[in-house]
């Protein structure tokens, strides 16, 4: 192989025996590598003997003697060949060949063993390597009788003109803007800077394209996402395109983020609740980072280096106040953040929910309780009620009011009279309430659902969000801790979760199915079921706990509730019989059987089974006692205090004692109710000291505590 750029001398480096297609010649074929010598001798001094004499008439032939090539700088080495014959039949003769050519545009050349003609192969150098230009070598080959060559054939040396032309000028980086980015970030647009920048050009980020917008042939942008800067490192940043090749490569830093601490997950918890794992969010977590209750260590578990779950006891917030988290790693430069703080609140007695809470245990507990003879109020609302929200002395719901539309409505807590609304809402609708805002879902038949949200005291509309990616929306919704819950259906499924203040989709997660299931959520879960498929996941990131699969699967689903850290979890085939789970681990627990979401105080659980209501013991799954009523009994029971309510499809209402099912009270609606347990779904719901009641197109508000 020459590698000298000079024409020089050929050395012999191989030799490959062949016949003369026609003859008897054998001929010797060397074609060699490296400079020296002269065209008439040689450096190598073995023969294979001298076989014959120019009188033999044997002449050298060559074609083609001029060749071009032409190539992009984007493209790879070219490569080319030529042939050479010997002219002339001398049976015996043996003949040997060698080659010398400059290197200019040629990077190597190989003969390929065989009769004659022999082919010589020529391999280019890089277009990229070269540039762009025109690059002439020339190749001259040599035929003797022997081997060091004093005794050339006729017509021996001759030439090969050789010229190889590469098109197109190397795209090259010059700078990076940014030229360094802190890990965990934003996504952002790199601005890269250069030359030979063409409309097809992209920016290659750790050898994988981008996002890319052609500005000039000096600049492109572009799109780098919050993934590709999750870790501290470096990362090589160049541009490819088709015809101007790869360019150099520029170094992108990615600097280790600081230690911070930026939002805690849940913010707000009840006193004497159980014991949660805290999500923590933040920048440069690592290993040895601990999360820290009011200076003290909790167990910590690192997620990410932008998150940390910490596990915190029943015995933290065992008394109303706030907590002060912090993150502490002896590691950082930081050592401990700055503080969130976590508000342990003493129980709620709103309704805010399904089920009057988020984990729709249909429980609550005023500070006494009586039975009134005659409602405190009950006023027809134009069409069929919702489960009433209870709270900020008002009671909001969402009213069908035919032609698959609903209305938004708020009423007075003490007289019933119309605060604010009613405001009109496409499809069925059903709401939630947290933190001063009223959230309704809405679903149009076979198309995309809508989250608004709406302030509780003047009624405005603060923003609207459009679910994409499903079209059927059966279930309603579950707001708690800054986001609202939702989930849908019709290709697969999914769960939804909203930012309350801004009405942003924060995360999604795909469910295997998703109709009719209204999001249970507690401080450290987001929980939903469908056949024989219960999904846990964490509140503020999405990130799945655990999945509970019984074998099956199908349309539908329902609403599950999570009590006594359990979480009972309907099948959705069956009507709610369904399975039980630990509500951290998943571990599966037991079945159990019921017509409707059932109530649950901290000892007792309260299922409506085949009509008969009955209360069942939650440590032992054994029924303590059970009520018929007047056979029609119907809906979700809900619990207050020690007594259970349940109502009737003949339009009565009881309230029984929880610990012994002795009927303690009685009232006759003003129509038979209808309980609906898809969206809109309608329901029973205590909240503030009043028993709020939908029965026909009426609503009907008890006062069962004057201090609640």
């Amino acid at each position: 192989m020459f590698t000298s750029q000079a024409l020089t001398t050929a050395r012999f480096f191989s030799y490959s025996r062949f016949m003369v297609a026609l003859g008897t010649v054998v001929m010797t074929a060397v074609l060699a590598a490296g400079c020296g010598g002269d065209s008439g001798s040689s450096n190598n001094s073995s023969t294979s003997g001298n076989t014959g004499s120019s009188s033999a008439n044997l002449s050298l032939s060559i074609s083609p003697k001029n060749i071009s090539v032409s190539a992009t700088v984007a493209q790879s080495s070219a490569a080319a060949s030529f042939q050479v014959s010997i002219v002339g039949e001398q049976p015996g003769q043996q003949v040997y060949l060698s080659a010398k050519y400059s290197s200019k545009g040629i990077a190597t050349m190989s003969d390929a063993s065989g009769p004659s003609p022999v082919a010589i192969n020529i391999q280019f150098k890089s277009p990229s390597s070269l540039g762009a230009g025109v690059y002439t070598d020339t190749v001259q080959i040599y035929a003797c009788y022997d081997q060091a060559c004093t005794q050339p054939l006729a017509n021996s040396p001759q030439e090969v003109q050789v010229q190889y032309t590469v098109t197109g000028s190397l795209a090259k980086l010059i700078s990076l803007n940014p030229p360094t980015a802190v890990a965990l970030g934003n996504a952002f647009t790199l601005t890269v800077n250069g030359s030979n920048f063409t409309q097809q050009s992209q920016v290659m980020w750790n050898s994988s394209s981008r996002v890319t917008a052609y500005v000039s042939a000096t600049q492109l942008t572009a799109q780098i996402t919050a993934a590709d800067i999750a870790a501290a490192g470096s990362v090589p940043v160049s541009v490819t395109d088709p015809v101007n090749g790869t360019s150099n490569s520029l170094v992108f830093t990615i600097q280790a983020a600081p230690l911070s601490l930026s939002s805690i997950s849940p913010t707000n918890v009840t006193v004497s609740g159980t014991g949660f794992m805290l999500t923590v969010l933040g920048t440069g977590f690592t290993s040895t980072s601990t999360v820290m209750w009011n200076g003290a260590a909790r167990p910590t578990t690192l997620v990410a280096g932008n998150e940390i779950i910490a596990q915190i006891g029943a015995a933290d917030i065992a008394a109303v106040g706030t907590a002060s988290v912090t993150v502490s790693d002896p590691n950082s430069s930081v050592g401990t953040t700055s503080p969130q703080m976590l508000t342990i609140s003493a129980a709620s007695i709103d309704a805010v929910a399904f089920q009057m809470n988020p984990a729709h245990t249909g429980d609550v507990n005023f500070a006494s309780i009586t039975f009134p003879a005659n409602p405190l109020w009950s006023v027809n609302v134009g069409g069929t009620p919702s489960y009433a929200l209870i709270v900020q002395g008002k009671v909001f719901l969402t009213v069908s009011v035919g032609s698959g539309s609903s209305q938004l409505v708020a009423l007075d807590q003490a007289t019933g009279a119309t605060v604010w609304g009613p405001i009109a809402i496409g499809g069925s609708a059903n709401a939630a309430y947290d933190s001063g805002k009223v959230f309704v879902i809405s679903s149009p038949v076979a198309t995309a659902a809508t989250i608004e949200a709406f302030d509780a005291q003047s009624g405005n509309r603060l923003w609207s969000t459009l679910l994409t990616g499903q079209y059927s929306f059966t279930g309603g919704l579950t707001a708690a801790n800054g986001f609202v819950y939702a989930g849908g259906a019709g290709s697969g499924g999914t769960l939804y979760a909203v930012d309350q203040t801004t009405g942003a989709i924060r995360w999604t997660q795909q469910v295997q199915n998703g109709d009719n299931s209204t999001p249970a959520v507690t401080v450290d879960g987001v929980y939903v079921t469908y056949p024989c498929q219960t999904y846990d996941f964490r509140p503020a990131t999405g990130e799945s706990v655990w999945n509970g699969n019984t074998g099956c699967e199908g349309g539908g689903g329902a609403t599950p509730v999570v009590a006594s850290q359990l979480v009972y979890s309907p099948n959705g085939i069956s009507g709610y019989n369904g399975t039980t789970y630990n509500a951290e681990t998943g571990a599966l627990i037991g079945t159990y059987t019921a017509d409707s979401p059932s109530a649950f105080t901290a000892g007792t659980g309260y299922f409506l089974q085949g009509g008969t209501l009955r209360g069942v013991s939650v440590a032992s799954n054994t029924v303590e006692w059970s009520f018929a009523g007047d056979g029609q009994l119907s809906g979700s029971p809900i619990a207050v205090n020690q007594y259970v309510f349940i109502g009737s499809g003949s339009g009565n209402l009881y309230a029984l004692d929880g610990t012994t099912g002795q009927l303690a009270w009685q009232v006759a609606l003003p129509a038979p109710a209808v309980w609906q347990f898809v969206l809109p779904l309608s329901g029973l719901a205590a909240g503030d000291g009043l028993l709020v009641v939908p029965a026909g197109m009426k609503v009907t508000a008890y006062v069962i505590s004057t201090n609640p």
